[in-house]
């Protein structure tokens, strides 16, 4: 056999030396996974289902609203669990804020790394703040509302934010008077969903 084809002793020595190097690398990797809980490598989490623990305020204008959530798992009977993991801290796009308690799931956005509800609020308490106008023939009428949040200890709350609500009844809203309105999907538009007639 040609002379090009066999092993000298320096390339044996070299062959063994990343031999050694390789079996040392896959060792500490062994090592790593089996350290990881349920022996599994921790992946950066993209999406994660969460319990709101300091309300979660709604957006101002141009700026997100904050607030504090834990991360909690499902377990293979479907179970909430905590996760016991730290606190998150949460970004609303919403108008609306988001109370104490309430299970919601968030992503995290591509660009900032901050963590945002994955489904904006689609219904809102709200109190009139004048007369919301009844429809006339396709146009709806349409009024200001204030939006408000219900605490954990059943407390209708102002958040001191205000939206533009529509009315698709016949008849007008009287000011004053609790409604909920909910959000027309993909749109930017809310709507008289309910009225206290009491």
């Amino acid at each position: 056999m040609p002379e090009g084809y066999l092993l000298n002793a320096r390339a044996i020595a070299m062959l063994k030396k990343d031999h050694q190097l390789l079996h040392s690398q896959l060792s500490m990797l062994r090592g790593g996974i089996a350290n990881q809980p349920n022996n599994t490598m921790r992946m950066r989490e993209e999406s994660v289902l969460v319990k709101v623990t300091d309300l979660i305020t709604g957006r101002t204008t141009t700026q997100l609203g904050s607030g504090k959530a834990e991360v909690w798992d499902v377990d293979e009977d479907g179970k909430l669990e905590d996760a016991q993991r730290d606190e998150l801290d949460i970004y609303n796009d919403s108008l609306i804020p988001i109370p104490e308690d309430s299970y919601i799931r968030v992503s995290r956005n591509f660009k900032s790394g901050l963590w945002i509800p994955v489904i904006g609020i689609q219904t809102a308490i709200a109190k009139t703040v004048g007369a919301i106008t009844a429809r006339s023939g396709t146009t709806a009428g349409s009024g200001t509302v204030s939006i408000y949040y219900l605490t954990s200890a059943g407390v209708l709350t102002d958040t001191g934010e205000s939206v533009s609500a529509y009315n698709i009844a016949g008849g007008a809203v009287n000011g004053s008077t609790f409604i909920t309105i909910k959000r027309v999907e993909g749109s930017p538009f809310w709507v008289v969903d309910m009225e206290d007639c009491g």
